[in-house]
């Protein structure tokens, strides 16, 4: 499946900066747009991963947006200039500020293309976890081992694979990967918070 990366802001040093940090490690397409109007231009592609990095906070084309994700497996990442804010209109999959270090936006682009179409259509259905399954998901996503779960928890290792079976069998995912992607998605963590070199 074909990928693209569209990168949408006002500034055109962020375009180009985060494109040169994409292009360092990635070979796929990438689009800079100064503005959301401009994507109606490529509403026609289809059958392809689409990331759209979006400048968070200012009014964007959802109609455009709503035209690819009809024919294509789309996440949107907001890129925000200074702290998250949840009420900037557009629902984000990811988020990304301007304090993101550079290994941090490509180990997030890495966890998108490798969570592809079917694990984004477990992802997003949130299976009905308990809140300790909750707990356990966010401390796998931030690279802890079952003793280290077990530890932090206070209960035992047993406990902790008990759930992680549960968690498997409710979500459909088994990777490390694609539960971070889940733990991100669903606010019970942030991108910050995760050491990149847990996810090579």
């Amino acid at each position: 499946m074909k990928e693209n990366v569209f990168i949408i802001h006002r500034s055109e040093i962020i375009r180009k900066g985060l494109a040169l940090i994409l292009q360092e490690y990635f070979k796929m397409e990438i689009t800079q747009l100064n503005s959301a109007k401009d994507l109606s231009s490529f509403a026609g592609i289809s059958n392809s991963t689409t990331i759209l990095i979006l400048e968070a906070g200012v009014e964007q084309n959802t109609k455009a947006i709503e035209q690819l994700q009809k024919n294509n497996d789309v996440f949107l990442v907001g890129f925000f200039s200074e702290t998250i804010n949840e009420s900037a209109g557009v629902q984000y999959d990811y988020h990304l500020t301007q304090y993101s270090s550079a290994i941090q936006i490509q180990k997030l682009i890495q966890v998108i293309r490798q969570a592809g179409s079917k694990q984004k259509n477990h992802l997003l259905e949130n299976g009905e976890l308990t809140s300790r399954e909750k707990d356990v998901i966010k401390l796998i996503a931030l690279g802890l081992a079952n003793k280290e779960i077990a530890d932090k928890l206070f209960i035992s290792i047993h406990t902790v694979i008990s759930h992680r079976k549960n968690i498997t069998e409710k979500l459909g995912i088994k990777s490390i990967s694609g539960l971070t992607v889940y733990a991100i998605m669903n606010n019970l963590l942030d991108i910050q918070d995760i050491n990149p070199e847990e996810l090579i």
